[in-house]
């Protein structure tokens, strides 16, 4: 495990207790040969208060070598030598436990491998939490304090309309935005036309939302819904208890009449949707895509039959042919579809076999994976003890650390080299046979028993082996349906 071995010391600490860096460096070092860690590097603050972290070089740069995963092991001699500030001990105890590395103190007995260690980081872990909590309530009492002064509090998502340069409070319009804003409230309060026919429209038009995607019903919503346009600043829309609305200093966009009337319409307009049809109804959704990436959106039509009874028809279309988002894949019943997938699966033969000639073949290169693989194994091994040997000549002050750091800087670069072979061979080990033996088995149990199973079954079969199936649909002149063919399959299992 890379170490990081971090002493510190103060002028006055040295001379009254006699905490000398030499002292702590020795016994670090034996610490960590016994414990059969691998020193990265040493990290000395000589002569510096422990009172805060901005103004020591040493640790800082061993926090960057954290950051950057060059170190997974931190030891010090104790824990005040690290820092003497909590709000400081709460921070590096969140650097170690984001970047997955270990902290040791050798006076505390602490290390995160004892149950005792781990008691420490989860009370220092309260600490931070607390600490977290604190900073939380500072920051959305900062927030709402803005709110009511008539700022917004919008950064990363601006209200399409609005732009807000770094570091500026007050947003400004948009000109461009702004009049797509006028439009969207004009479309819906005085042309009577509704949230999906605005955002087809838009889509057609090419005209990009805020974030550069379609535009939706609901992003549409999101615009008529928002009371920037008349002026206003919302805060905390989601939480009955604490949103509430107040006079922005920004410029708006839309008259207030305007805005009410929408308000008006959209609460006129909301309607329950109809009950889902159970899951097993529909047991090919989530699993469709169309070509161009999007998936496929199911539809559940019922109609009468001959004999006065009701049927329902399930049928599919792309999300991006509903948007008019330029895509031209027609739309496909789940009869077409099952009868697609069937031929897809065709294509795998009944009996996955294999000749014995081919057997042969196959122990024969698996006899010299297996050796390969010893070989490598064996050369590991010895460098990784050439290491050891290596750490206890340092140690025992039979080298200089330079000397120490360039031997095990070499011995990385040669088990690099040998564990880059050894994965040669043992990534190989699977290749070409559990996978290919599960999908043949997947083709054959679909062909053979899909028919005979229930939906609930099906929806089943689908989730347990099947991760995508990806659908083309050409369009047929003249017809509603088009010419649906499977062109792949992606397996859970594979």
């Amino acid at each position: 495990m890379e170490t990081a071995i971090y002493c510190r010391v103060s002028t006055e600490e040295q001379a009254q207790e006699g905490f000398s860096i030499r002292a702590q460096e020795q016994k670090l070092k034996e610490y960590a040969n016994v414990k059969d860690w691998s020193i990265f590097n040493f990290y000395i603050d000589e002569g510096i208060s422990g009172k805060n972290i901005t103004e020591r070089p040493a640790i800082n740069r061993m926090i960057a070598d954290i950051k950057a995963g060059k170190v997974k092991n931190v030891l010090v001699f104790k824990l005040d030598r690290l820092t003497r500030s909590v709000g400081d001990l709460v921070y590096l105890i969140d650097v170690f436990n984001e970047n997955s590395c270990a902290f040791n103190s050798l006076m505390e007995s602490l290390d995160t491998s004892t149950a005792s260690g781990r008691m420490f980081i989860k009370i220092i872990g309260i600490f931070a939490e607390f600490e977290r909590e604190n900073i939380a309530e500072r920051v959305r009492v900062g927030k709402e304090r803005k709110s009511r002064e008539g700022y917004t509090n919008n950064t990363v998502y601006k209200s399409y309309g609005y732009d807000r340069a770094k570091g500026e409070r007050m947003q400004t319009i948009n000109e461009t935005e702004a009049e797509n804003v006028r439009t969207i409230f004009d479309m819906y309060v005085n042309r009577g036309m509704s949230l999906s026919a605005i955002a087809k429209a838009f889509n057609m038009q090419k005209i990009p939302s805020k974030m550069g995607s379609i535009w939706s019903a609901g992003t549409v919503k999101s615009v008529i819904t928002n009371c920037n346009y008349i002026g206003n600043v919302r805060y905390c829309i989601n939480d009955r208890d604490r949103h509430f609305e107040t006079a922005g200093k920004h410029e708006a966009i839309i008259t207030d009449d305007l805005y009410n009337a929408a308000q008006i319409l959209i609460k006129k307009n909301a309607r329950t949707a109809p009950t889902k049809k159970p899951v097993e109804e529909n047991y090919f959704a989530n699993f469709l895509f169309c070509e161009c990436g999007e998936k496929y959106q199911g539809h559940a039509t019922v109609y009468k039959t001959k004999t006065d009874g009701k049927a329902t028809n399930h049928s599919f279309i792309c999300r991006n042919r509903l948007l008019k988002a330029g895509c031209n894949s027609k739309a496909f019943t789940q009869n077409k579809l099952e009868t697609a997938l069937i031929e897809y699966f065709s294509q795998y033969e009944e009996v996955f076999t294999t000749d014995s000639a081919e057997t042969a073949r196959m122990e024969k290169e698996k006899q010299n994976t297996d050796a390969q693989i010893q070989k490598y194994s064996e050369k590991l091994r010895q460098l990784e003890s050439r290491e050891k040997e290596v750490m206890s000549r340092y140690i025992n002050g039979e080298i200089e650390f330079d000397n120490y750091r360039e031997m095990k800087k070499q011995l990385e670069t040669d088990k690099d080299f040998i564990r880059a072979e050894l994965a040669k061979y043992t990534d190989s080990e699977g290749e070409n046979q559990p996978a290919t033996i599960k999908r043949e088995e997947v083709a054959a149990n679909f062909r053979e028993s899909w028919q005979g199973l229930t939906k609930a079954e099906k929806r089943l079969f689908l989730t347990n082996y099947i991760k995508k199936i990806i659908v083309r649909n050409d369009p047929i002149p003249g017809q509603r349906y088009g010419n649906t063919k499977v062109i792949k399959v992606e397996f859970n299992t594979i």
